[in-house]
């Protein structure tokens, strides 16, 4: 590794931690340069710009892992299975960020934070690949559940990938260090987080929830997190 790629993942993963613990907005570039250890007051700066690409990278490089984790959870179930159903689809679209949390992890705090506004829209510009696998899971879902109506769909997953993400971050704010019950705490947290979102996904649409589509244009997508992370059809 060279010195000026060192220099710039110690700032990567100085910003992750302090971004975690201590919110986006209440961060500044000098601080992450300072934590990291760089002498040159402006090294943040120099390497990444602003904080939003900063943002932007340490978003892309923690998601370009978990995508290649369950596209390989995902090449598994097609291979035995070419049509899973909807809560193997569904463990795959949880269970490889639930695997990032331990106690010494920050990324779901991160991702908490970064999934709503305005920080939201520095994804906009993220590399679509690194999300190619919730894409994937999203449009088997959508075959799977044809007779969702679509917006609804939208609507369901947006929601459950949200108090996922939540659920996750304050799972890994709660780990003590050393403690022989975090393993079995993530994992009760995870199976929870898959059965919900698939009662959720397979509930009846109620008769209420229909009159409504039919008088409007669906669930709305500005400001809404996974719409535009992944882009608004998917789903659908």
């Amino acid at each position: 590794m060279t010195r000026g790629s060192s220099a710039r993942a110690a700032l990567a993963a100085a910003a992750l931690r302090m971004f975690a613990e201590r919110g986006i907005d209440a961060v500044s570039l000098r601080e992450i340069t300072a934590a990291a250890g760089q002498r040159n007051k402006s090294a943040a700066q120099y390497h990444f710009g602003t904080k939003e690409h900063l943002v932007r990278e340490i978003f892309e490089c923690n998601a370009r892992e978990v995508n290649a984790r369950r596209q390989r959870l995902l090449d598994a179930l097609t291979a035995a299975d070419r049509a899973p159903g909807v809560p193997a689809l569904v463990d795959a679209l949880i269970r490889p960020l639930a695997e990032t949390v331990d106690e010494h992890s920050h990324y779901a705090r991160f991702l908490a934070q970064v999934s709503l506004p305005p920080w939201i829209d520095a994804l906009a510009a993220a590399d679509p690949e690194v999300t190619s696998s919730i894409k994937a899971v999203f449009t088997a879902l959508a075959e799977r559940l044809d007779h969702v109506p679509p917006p609804v769909l939208r609507t369901r997953l947006a929601l459950g990938m949200t108090l996922t993400v939540h659920a996750l971050a304050a799972c890994e704010r709660g780990l003590s260090p050393g403690d022989p019950d975090n393993d079995r705490r993530t994992g009760l947290l995870t199976v929870n987080l898959v059965d919900s979102l698939v009662g959720s996904l397979t509930a009846a649409v109620s008769p209420a929830a229909l009159d409504l589509l039919e008088g409007g244009s669906g669930a709305p997508t500005s400001g809404w997190t996974w719409p535009l992370l992944i882009g608004a059809e998917g789903g659908g």
